[in-house]
Order: C-alpha cells, then structure tokens, then sequence
C-alpha cells in the first residue's frame, strides 16, 4: 500500500466519525484529466473530498505548509501543489497543467480562500478554474458541500455532472474570454447549488 493509500484509510476512518459526510452523485471519478472545483467553508474540505471520493486528487496549498522539511515531504506525497498566493505563481500553474496533461484530476476551490459569510452565497470565483480547464482542453466537474463541517454532525456532499469549456479552446486568455467562461461555471454552480437545496428540503434535511 502507498503512503498516500495508508494516510486517506487512516484519515477516512477519522473524518467519517468525526464529520460524518454523505456524497450525493458519483462517488468514483473516471481516472482522466479534470479540474474539479468544490466551493471552500473550512481547512477540512480537501481532506473529506480526498476521503470520500476516488479517484487520487492533486491540489493547490499555500506555500507556508512547505517551510519545514518533513510537512514540505508529507504534503507533497499528499498530492499538494506549493503556491504562492500573492500573486500569479507561474511555477505552481504549470505543475498543475503538467499533472492534467498526464491525466491526474487537479482539485481546486475556485473562490480562492474560504468563505467565512453566507454559506449559501459563494464568493466571486477567480481565474484560476477556467485558465487551467481552457489551457489544458480537460473537462470540469463542479462539488458543493452543504455547510462547514462540524464536529460529529451530518453534511452532504453534492457532485455534479462533467462539461466542458470547449467554445473556448484556442483562444487567447483576454479578460472577455475568462469572464465568459467564468459565468458558464457560475450557473453551473448555481444549478447544482438549486438541486441540492431541492434534494436537501425532500429529504426533510431542511424546511422550504
């Protein structure tokens, strides 16, 4: 067994107990190249993403958790990607275009930092989503968690369906283009955002 394999059956065990999460949609990704964006409320959302689906995921971290030698190891055998958020880190795009092009799913939580307001209102999305889907021609596939995962109780995790940014392969990445693109992601968050409010009142989760 990988070191990555022990750490997400060791961690699996944990956040199963101690944030119990219920998928709603596929479980099991097709192992292709896929940027897959999940809206971001807490430090724990790439641990449960990575627990309760498969295949493995590559993602983003902030460049301070590679400081220190031993959690610079851990992490980097975990799949994170170092990246420095003050500004447009070329390195940490690349790599990231690098494992798409080798048929890896990068996760990446398109707001940029948490959402620490309105759980049900996600922040303006950056760039980053529709750049590396348009650069690297690799479908999307968008995730929302409910709420913040709290301690021992019940939260859901809504997947939905893969498309495309396809209209705008080829082009040159001006700012039309990315907000263009940026929209067509917003209604489909928007969309799977309605369902799981529909799914959740159905189930008596929560009142309409």
């Amino acid at each position: 067994m990988s070191f990555y394999g022990f750490m997400k059956g060791l961690a699996g065990w944990v956040f199963k107990l101690a944030f119990p999460t219920k998928v709603v949609g596929p479980k099991k990704l097709e192992n292709k190249k896929t940027v897959f964006a999940v809206n971001h409320l807490s430090n724990m959302d790439p641990i449960i993403v990575g627990c309760k689906l498969k295949p493995r995921f590559h993602f983003w971290g902030k460049k301070e958790l590679f400081k220190r030698k031993i959690p610079a190891w851990f992490f980097k055998k975990m799949g994170v990607v170092p990246i420095d958020r003050s500004g447009a880190d070329i390195t940490s795009i690349k790599t990231a275009l690098t494992l798409l092009k080798n048929d890896k799913i990068f996760m990446l939580f398109p707001e940029g930092t948490r959402n620490k307001g309105n759980e049900n209102e996600m922040l303006q999305l950056k760039n980053g989503l529709v750049m590396l889907a348009v650069k690297s021609q690799a479908p999307v596939r968008i995730a929302m968690f409910w709420r913040k995962p709290r301690f021992l109780k019940k939260n859901y995790l809504f997947v939905g369906e893969e498309f495309d940014l396809s209209e705008f392969y080829g082009q040159r990445l001006s700012n039309d283009v990315l907000s263009n693109a940026s929209k067509i992601v917003e209604q489909r968050f928007e969309e799977l955002h309605e369902k799981m409010i529909k799914t959740l009142v159905e189930k008596g989760v929560i009142k309409s």
